[in-house]
């Protein structure tokens, strides 16, 4: 089942579940949800290349942790992050995106995230991201033009956070000066899973990827 909501706290979404299952869901499948959003106010046409990782990471916790010293995160394991991964890159190149590298000054970067735990808010450390992204500055954090994210509280471990950041828009940081932060400019999250065997959470991600950007027909050249 897929659902695309706008400016609802998320919590809100295991209420509809609910109410789509009134005796129980009856396969994992059915605990799936799809939710998107993005700048309205955001000309997508405009953009034409993009950067991805090729790795997903793991966030653990509100803020960065970087008890190891190296300045990286945990990763997600390459059986799944080759799955989101390259199943993003399909859509975004059916959608008329070319992919490049980070360094060649690409138009958009997409980062991608899992969840690990229930009670952070999408408001995640962006320091998570400094080991990968271009010219990365500590001060910086994110900000959603023109819409607002969902609260993740109450989500499952095993959710999928996909963002696509505007990377022409990013400045250095003044004080009180939230633009000089990284614009969000569309977001896409995939809850639910973290039952099932591999193949079959695989499969789902993929299935649910395509549902996020079917959903999202404004990306599209």
């Amino acid at each position: 089942m897929s659902i695309k909501l706008k400016y609802w706290p998320a919590v809100l979404l295991f209420s509809a579940l609910s109410g789509c299952y009134p005796h129980g869901a009856q396969y994992t499948s059915d605990l799936d949800l799809v939710y998107t959003n993005y700048s309205s106010g955001f000309n997508f046409s405009q953009r034409t290349t993009y950067a991805i990782s090729d790795s997903v990471i793991e966030i653990t916790g509100d803020v960065f942790d970087n008890s190891n010293g190296d300045g990286k995160p945990d990763f997600l394991p390459s059986a799944y992050a080759q799955a989101i991964v390259s199943q993003i890159k399909k859509n975004m190149d059916a959608y008329g995106y070319h992919l490049v590298d980070k360094n060649a000054n690409p138009d958009v970067i997409i980062l991608a995230s899992t969840m690990t735990t229930t009670n952070l808010y999408y408001y995640y450390d962006w320091g998570y991201w400094g080991w990968y992204y271009p010219g990365y500055n500590p001060g910086w954090g994110w900000y959603y033009p023109g819409y607002y994210p969902p609260y993740v509280t109450g989500y499952k471990s095993g959710s999928v956070f996909v963002q696509m950041v505007d990377q022409h828009a990013v400045a250095s940081p003044t004080p009180g000066n939230a633009i000089g932060n990284i614009p969000v400019i569309w977001s896409m999250i995939l809850n639910g899973l973290a039952q099932g065997g591999t193949a079959d959470i695989t499969a789902r991600v993929q299935t649910n990827i395509d549902q996020g950007f079917a959903q999202s027909p404004y990306l599209k050249h």
